[in-house]
């Protein structure tokens, strides 16, 4: 069988809580990976709190974190990397702009995190194993343009700062945003970052046409990259606009979704 090239996200999707994945599921990935397949994970995530998935599946290929604001092959110095970045004094403009309902905010540069303030809630965002750790005033500590920022903001001003942004930075920034204990999280990344050009990268590096693609996902950020790959599957978890969008459907991702998918492509 001729290699196909299969993109996979990981929460929500491999995953079955931060560190842990289905063990059978892990091993046939393995089997498709030592059979000649291209492997690829494309996450929200850092390369540090993503690595370790990479590194138990034996992959060679190219790792997307950040939803592709970051990619880079960790065995192939040749592969072209992608680093797409935000403004710095725009992100300054904008923590300025809604200080008074700003509840936390950080920011990530490779593997250097650079946060507001550091307790126990904003903890588990930062994926702080593997990283350098800044605690302070952004625009004092912030040494350069980010990959990615996170606003933790007050549930009653989510509308106004989406639509400042909508206004002012249409062009330069792009957000998406989504409730969590009773407020919100707006993610800001740099216009030209998604997933779904990490994946076409990789089909033309590796010589993969699209018909033999396949991806997985559940989130709203997935959705150009089901809508580009051939065999789009979203999980029976998935965000209700991407099950709208998916070509396909499996089972959540605690019910051995992808496993379920694969061996019946396959086999």
């Amino acid at each position: 069988m001729k290699p196909y090239l299969i993109v996979i996200d990981l929460d929500g999707t491999l995953l079955l809580d931060f560190a842990k994945a289905d063990e059978e599921t892990l091993a046939y990935l393995r089997k498709l990976n030592k059979d000649g397949h291209i492997i690829v994970l494309a996450t929200g995530r850092p390369k540090r709190s993503s690595y370790f998935v990479y590194q138990t599946l034996n992959l060679t290929s190219p790792l997307i974190n950040y939803n592709g604001a970051l990619i880079s092959n960790p065995t192939d110095p040749n592969y072209p990397i992608t680093d797409l970045r935000i403004d710095k004094a725009i992100l300054i403009t904008l923590i300025n702009y809604i200080k008074d309902d700003l509840i936390n905010v950080f920011c990530e540069i490779g593997d250097e995190i650079f946060v507001q303030s550091y307790d126990d809630f904003i903890h588990p965002y930062l994926h702080t194993e593997g990283g350098i750790l800044h605690i302070g005033p952004l625009a004092n500590i912030l040494q350069d343009n980010p990959n990615s920022a996170l606003f933790f903001i007050k549930h009653d001003a989510i509308n106004n700062f989406i639509k400042y942004l909508n206004d002012f930075y249409q062009d330069k920034v792009l957000s998406r945003y989504w409730e969590i204990d009773g407020n919100a999280i707006v993610e800001i990344f740099n216009p030209l970052v998604d997933k779904s050009i990490g994946f076409m990268d990789a089909c033309a590096y590796y010589n993969i046409p699209l018909e033999r693609t396949i991806a997985f996902g559940d989130g709203h950020n997935d959705i150009k990259l089901l809508k580009k790959a051939h065999f789009g599957v979203a999980m029976q978890n998935a965000h209700q606009d991407l099950l709208k969008e998916a070509k396909y459907v499996t089972d959540r991702f605690d019910q051995q979704g992808i496993l379920k998918f694969l061996k019946a492509f396959f086999e």
